[in-house]
């Protein structure tokens, strides 16, 4: 009952992610995940997974409590401070393959999204992020991963065309 729970608990996250229509409710919900999914990989002992959704919850926390998006250069040394500490991590376990360095490629994505773009940029991001986090909830059978991720980039992906839309017909 309680795995069932935690592989249903960031599918709710997910599915609420259809209402996110603007770039704070994305951000909340993007939070959200970072914590049901990281009790998530927690359970499932993946554990590169598990410190990269620790640091993604971090910058989350900054972007919303800031307000603000960092400098290029900031964004790259947050980016490959982060790269570097799961690699390390990774490394020590004994788990360097590319199946296990697959969550620092999906957060490096979103975090590069979420410290340095707008909404639009923001949401492509973790469309691609999602992809690839949706593969490797598939490869490791983390299902409740793989069907939250999912969600979550068919509803990004939805907002992205509202967004481009709207710029379309935007008299500014």
């Amino acid at each position: 009952m309680f795995e069932l729970l935690l592989h249903a608990f960031p599918v709710a996250f997910a599915l609420a992610s259809f209402w996110s229509n603007t770039e704070r409710k994305l951000l909340f919900l993007n939070l959200g995940l970072c914590v049901a999914i990281g009790a998530l990989l927690i359970f499932e002992q993946a554990w590169g997974g598990a410190i990269v959704i620790t640091v993604a919850g971090m910058s989350t926390s900054y972007r919303l409590i800031k307000q603000q998006l960092l400098s290029p250069l900031a964004t790259y040394v947050t980016l490959i401070t982060m790269m570097c500490i799961v690699l390390t991590v990774n490394n020590l376990t004994g788990k360097t393959s590319l199946i296990e360095t697959m969550p620092a490629f999906t957060f490096m994505a979103y975090r590069f999204g979420e410290l340095h773009c707008k909404e639009a940029g923001l949401r492509v991001c973790m469309i691609i992020g999602s992809l690839n986090f949706t593969v490797y909830g598939i490869i490791t059978g983390t299902w409740g991963l793989a069907i939250t991720e999912a969600l979550f980039a068919a509803s990004n992906l939805w907002y992205y065309i509202k967004l481009r839309r709207a710029m379309r017909v935007s008299p500014v």
